[in-house]
């Protein structure tokens, strides 16, 4: 779907997943979902995103190691850090990981579609 912004959505909760997934694709985005640390890992592995939904707390292994794995991948797509730990946690996370933006659970609708919308437009704005 050339033109369209991609957006992996890394989100276990299947009822915030569904949401997510309804409302960016009404967007007009085109979106990727995972329900995993290593199913996440793995997108994130394979391709370059315009954005990247990252909750920090995935079945799998646990939010250390999981920040690492990220870490340690480099990966180009821009991060925003969706999750609903205490903010200094986020805030020091989000610098470690280099992230794009911070998005506190419970998520404001119009805060992240504001956030993502910025995100998207500097990711393009670099190539991707």
């Amino acid at each position: 779907m050339r033109g369209k912004h991609v957006i992996l959505v890394a989100e276990d909760d299947v009822d915030t997943a569904a949401m997510l997934e309804e409302l960016l694709t009404l967007e007009g985005y085109e979106v990727e979902m995972t329900a995993t640390a290593r199913a996440a890992l793995a997108a994130l592995a394979a391709r370059r995103f315009h954005a990247v939904l990252l909750d920090l707390t995935m079945p799998g292994m646990t939010t250390d190691r999981f920040v690492a794995e990220i870490a340690g991948l480099g990966t180009p797509s821009p991060l925003m850090i969706f999750s609903a730990r205490l903010p200094h946690e986020m805030r020091a996370i989000a610098e470690r990981l280099n992230a794009a933006a911070l998005i506190p659970k419970p998520v404001d609708i119009d805060v992240l579609l504001s956030a993502l919308s910025q995100v998207v437009l500097g990711s393009s704005r670099e190539g991707g």
